[in-house]
Order: structure tokens, then C-alpha cells, then sequence
């Protein structure tokens, strides 16, 4: 008998789900209608995660360097004889939550040790730095209906890999592409954007705020200005001042866009119809990527494709915006709390005073997935660590004990997305794996063995009270699966935005990129996987050596002799690896895939500096520079 679920992985489409636990197979639900009956090989091979013969069923304690099995109450007994101490100076306890599974319920860990009044992360591996660019811009953070985008007359897509990264929004363009819509991709290249897109242009990584202001001066030379736009903005004169002090070819140079593309690009926004933009979800994890976001919001506004239909500017939506917490109903106060930079942790834990004794991970490979993981790694090695997990990735590996939790299908959980309105249920489909327990029963197990004991709902209660806000029913949804949350279907309609005064926000500095190093002339760019989500991939296809891609124009090409070992090399160290080609693929740029373990040699955050980007407390993976050399 199928069951309706859904996916809970960190991805915008969160697919409502059919699932038959018989067979095992899962396809996407027919009956939803952004999920439209598919959905990527991520989801519908889930089954493969869930029975991995690698997968870690029972829990572990670390004895004399080696993990042997345990019983959760030996397990959870150490961990409270470890807690119960440090309860009274509860900032030498970190707590390191990520975003591995999501949920209401998946919140369980994060409740819990704000009411311990814990250590807690700061700071964003994601996509943090575009979500503050937009509530700079627009004061709150909203975009069209997805669908929206069927009535564009044209979409001007900023380097988002949908091939990789949302399936239906792909889908959504291929249709709107048989229905006469033009689409125009800017990216650095090496990527799948040609097999949806009518043109597409190759720009320096990094630079899209110069190309957007390249555009922005065409506007201004034409005088191809809507005086209600302007109207409806704050601080035009800035932005008009800072397009003024730069020719058009000190931009163009810049971004190492040519004059005609740059005029290309004018033309697709300033003809008739409607544009809508799409916007990455990699340009802001450069040094400037609030900036590069904000000058493409700018551009959209200027054009006057803003509040339209067919129009917009599509970074993301919050997606817990249609669900309210419950952790009112376990705190009685907001505690005041010591936190860390994560993606600087190796160096903010060896800094920590006092120095951090404990530390909880769940949902998070952390030590892979931060910059400089070896400094992590190190950091790890003198606290108590309790990491929740599956499989023995590098996080697991620095652990004293490991905690199997319940994952996706084994336990019910509901969530929303951050591309559309949709809130979903995940319904529990089989039964958890060996002696796998959901994180909530753990924790409530846990709680029961401290010192000052903290009590957490039941999932009933969690789920009742995270709906309320959007009025729905838990009963309705789980009997459909779904419900959908209502917003306006064009974000910002009449150009009303959500700042005090109603008025949109122009960025008011344009920041220069950091001269290229002539000892590292090269831009690495960590870019995601087609067949797995981040770090969740199988040791088995993580064997041998990782592979870069390049272009045949790229200066280290030529000089290398691939018969001989390849490196690739940052000023924080090297790697070895395979260097392949690919068409179309910006010179200077450097790829290699996401998320390979430490443990298997495919890690490049080893080689990668901790670098924040210029908002949101966000980490410019992509401004890493590097050459590749034999050795």
C-alpha cells in the first residue's frame, strides 16, 4: 500500500512523495501541484540511504580509540554523567545544529539546549548572505508564485545549475520555454545551463554586481528611466552616483563580460514584455555576494520588473514562514547565550574561554563541511563529543559517542519550503533500522537522566502548535499530505515593500574584487552534486582520486602533464586530483564537486580559508584561489 510523505533533505522543492514500502519505491506525488508526480534521483533512491550496508544501526562508544556497540541507556548514561557537571557553566556545552534533515519536530535538539542555555553556532555555510541582500532591498523576503514565472516574457537566470539544484523549476522552464519564453543564463560556465537556455553568457566568478551595474549604465545613458519606479525607491540618487563614477568599460573589464554581451543583457531587460530573474544560490558565497545580489535585485527594479506578473526576482523564501515554533511551550525565557562562528570553529574553539568541554551535533557533518575541517577536526579531539548520525563520515570519526537517529520515512516530521508555499507532511513509512531512534525520543530520554531535567512535548503537541500559525489542521494534513499556504501570488505588487516607509533600498557601495595573486591565479568553486545532496554520499563512490574540471583555455592546462600526479594547491595546502575538461567553462575557473570526505582524500575544505562574505555572516567558499601543478 502506498503512503503519501515527503522529502525532508535540504532542497528547495521539498517533493511530496508517494512511497510503497513493499517494493521500496518512490516516486513524486501526482496530486501536488509544484511536485507534478516526479521528482530527483536523490529522493526516489532513498531507500539505498536507508538500507546502506554501512549505515550505523546501534549506538557507539569510543573505547581505547576503537567504537564498540552499546545499549542506548549505556550510551545515554555516559552522556548525562558527562552533561550533569557542566550544567552550572552551560557555555562549556556547544550544541551544532544543521540542516541534514529538517522538521518542526526536527527542532526537538535546538529547543533542548537553548532551555540548557548552551553554546550555540552562528554564521551560515548557505545561502544566508542572499537572504540579508534581499531584506536589505526589499524588507522582507518574498518572491512571485513559482508558476509565476509561465507569464515572463523572458528569464534572465543568474547562475542557478536548476539541472542540480531544482528539478521543478527546471521543469517549470522547459514549459515555459515551449510556450515562447526566452531564457538567458550568466555563469561562470561548466555547468548544465545550455540544455535550458536560449543564450547564455560566461562571466568571472564572483563579479555579477559589476555586470548588473554595467547594465544599470546603459539604462542611465539611455535615460531609459520610469520615473514611478524611481519614485518608489529610497535612495536612487547613491546608486545613480556610484554607476556614474565607473565607465562602462572599467565595469565590463571588471565582470570580463564583452561590450556586446553587456548590451545583450540590456536589451533582454529593457524590451517589451515582462522579465523575471532568477538568482543563484552560489553568487553570494563570494567575499561580495551580498553585493552581487543586491545589484541584480537593483537591475530588476530599475527595469521595472518588479511587482509584476512575469516579472520578479527569485532568490528564496524562509521556509518556516508559514509554521510557528512551540519552544514557548519549554521556555519560560530566552537565555542569553555564548556563540561561535562556524565557519571559523576550528580557531573560535581553540580561542574559547573558558574552553568548550562538551559538545552535541546532529543534522550537520561539520567537520566536512566547514572551511579549514582539519582545524575542526583538531578542535574536536579534546571535548566529549556526542554526534547523531548515520554513517562514519569525519564528524563521526571525532566522536566518543554516536547516536543512530531514525531518518526520512522512519519518523514523521512536517516542514515547508523555501522555493514554494506548500507545507508538507512526512509521514513515517517503515519502521527505523536496528535500534535507530527518532532525535525527539532521544532527546526526551536524555532529559529525564539530567540533573535539572528538561521535558519536551510530544510530537502531537509539537505538530498542533507549529500549524497554528497558518491556521491548518494537523488532521488535514496528514490525510492529504499537504496544505498550501497563502501569499500573494506577485511579490511586492504596486511596489510596495515591507521597509517602514514602503520604499525599495538601492546597495550603496560597489566593492572591488581582490587583486588576483599571481602565485594562485585560479578561483576554486565547490559546486553541488546531480546524484547526491552535500556530503551524503556512499564511501563506495568516493574511491580513488577526485576530479577538477577545467576549461582547455584555463593557463594550467597547458603546462600540465596529466600522466603525471596533478594537484591542486591553496595557500592553506594541496590535494591530489584528477583534471578533466569541460566546454564553456570560464579560463580561470577551477570545479570540483561538494561535500567528498576528509577520510577518502575528496575533501578541498581542508585547502579552503575560512573568508566571510560582506553580510549576513555568510562563508565565501568560492573566493578561494588556487593553481593546479604536477609534482
Amino acid at each position: 500500500m502506498s503512503i503519501v510523505s515527503a522529502c525532508a533533505m535540504d532542497c528547495g522543492d521539498c517533493c511530496s512523495l508517494i512511497v510503497d514500502p513493499e517494493t521500496k519505491k518512490i516516486k513524486g506525488n501526482p496530486r501536488h501541484p509544484f511536485t507534478k508526480g516526479f521528482c530527483c534521483r536523490k529522493g526516489s533512491r532513498y531507500f539505498e540511504r536507508l538500507d546502506a550496508h554501512d549505515r550505523i544501526v546501534t549506538p557507539l562508544i569510543r573505547e581505547d580509540g576503537q567504537f564498540r556497540e552499546a545499549d542506548w541507556d549505556e550510551a545515554l548514561t555516559l552522556i548525562a554523567d558527562k552533561l550533569n557537571p557542566l550544567l552550572p557553566t552551560p557555555e562549556k556545552i556547544l550544541h551544532a545544529r544543521g540542516h541534514g534533515y529538517r522538521g518542526v519536530i526536527g527542532d526537538a535538539s535546538k529547543v533542548f539546549f537553548k532551555k540548557l542555555g548552551t553554546s550555540a553556532l552562528y554564521g551560515s555555510v548557505c545561502d544566508n548572505t542572499g537572504i540579508e541582500a534581499s531584506l536589505r532591498d526589499f524588507g522582507d523576503l518574498q518572491h512571485n508564485d513559482p508558476e509565476d514565472i509561465l507569464n515572463a516574457s523572458r528569464v534572465i537566470n543568474w547562475g542557478r545549475d536548476l539541472a542540480r539544484c531544482s528539478i521543478h523549476q527546471l521543469q517549470l522552464l522547459h514549459k515555459a520555454r515551449k510556450n515562447g519564453t526566452e531564457v538567458l543564463t550568466i555563469s561562470p560556465g561548466g555547468d548544465d545551463t545550455a540544455e535550458f537556455s536560449d543564450v547564455n553568457v560566461i562571466i568571472r566568478p564572483g563579479t555579477d554586481r559589476f555586470l548588473a551595474a554595467a547594465v544599470l549604465k546603459l539604462y542611465l545613458e539611455a535615460g531609459d528611466l520610469n520615473p514611478w519606479v524611481l519614485n518608489r525607491c529610497a535612495n536612487w540618487p547613491v546608486l545613480r552616483g556610484i554607476i556614474d563614477g565607473y565607465k562602462l568599460s572599467e565595469l565590463t573589464s571588471m565582470c570580463e563580460v564583452s561590450t556586446a554581451d553587456v548590451e545583450m543583457i540590456y536589451d533582454w531587460y529593457a524590451d517589451t514584455g515582462n522579465v523575471a530573474t532568477l538568482i543563484s544560490w552560489g553568487l553570494q558565497r563570494h567575499l561580495y555576494g551580498g553585493e552581487n545580489v543586491r545589484f541584480i535585485n537593483a537591475l530588476a527594479m530599475i527595469s521595472g520588473n518588479i511587482g509584476i506578473s512575469g516579472g520578479g526576482a527569485y532568490y528564496n523564501v524562509s521556509s518556516g514562514r508559514n509554521l510557528g515554533k512551540w519552544d514557548h511551550l519549554v521556555m519560560d525565557h530566552e537565555p542569553e547565550r555564548r556563540t561561535f562562528l562556524q565557519q571559523d570553529l576550528g580557531a573560535e574553539l581553540r580561542r574559547a574561554d573558558p574552553k568548550v568541554e562538551f559538545i552535541w551535533v546532529d543534522g550537520f557533518n561539520i567537520v566536512n563541511q566547514v572551511p579549514d575541517c582539519l582545524a575542526v577536526a583538531d578542535a574536536f579531539r579534546k571535548p566529549f563529543v556526542v554526534c547523531v548520525e548515520a554513517f562514519m563520515n569525519d564528524t563521526a570519526l571525532t566522536a566518543d559517542v554516536i547516536l543512530p537517529p531514525a531518518l526520512m520515512l522512519e519518523r514523521e516530521d512536517a516542514f515547508g519550503s523555501f522555493v514554494h508555499n506548500y507545507v508538507h507532511y512526512c509521514a513515517k513509512v517503515v519502521e527505523p533500522r536496528g535500534q535507530c531512534r527518532p532525535d525527539h525520543e532521544v532527546l526526551r530520554d536524555l532529559g529525564a537522566r539530567l540533573d535539572t531535567p528538561v521535558t519536551l512535548p510530544d510530537t502531537e503537541t509539537m505538530l498542533e502548535e507549529s500549524l497554528k500559525k497558518g491556521g491548518f489542521s494537523l488532521e488535514e494534513l496528514r490525510e492529504n499530505g499537504f496544505v498550501k499556504a497563502m501569499h500573494p501570488y506577485v511579490a511586492y505588487e504596486d511596489m510596495q515593500f515591507a521597509h517602514p516607509d514602503g520604499l525599495y533600498r538601492f546597495p550603496e557601495t560597489l566593492t572591488p574584487e581582490p587583486e588576483r595573486d599571481p602565485d594562485y591565479p585560479l578561483q576554486l568553486l565547490t559546486l553541488v552534486r546531480r546524484k547526491y545532496l552535500h556530503s551524503q554520499i556512499p564511501e563506495d563512490d568516493q574511491r580513488g582520486t577526485p576530479t577538477v574540471w577545467v576549461s582547455k583555455q584555463n593557463p594550467a592546462w597547458g603546462p600540465l602533464n596529466p600522466a603525471e600526479e596533478v594537484y591542486l594547491v591553496t595557500p592553506q595546502g594541496a590535494m591530489q586530483v584528477q583534471m578533466k575538461t569541460i566546454d564553456d567553462l570560464h579560463p580561470r575557473a577551477v570545479i570540483i564537486r561538494r561535500g567528498g570526505w576528509m577520510k577518502m582524500g575528496h575533501n578541498a575544505n581542508v585547502i579552503i580559508k575560512p573568508m566571510n562574505t560582506d553580510m549576513g555572516d555568510g562563508t565565501a567558499y568560492y573566493s578561494q584561489v588556487c593553481r593546479l601543478e604536477n609534482r
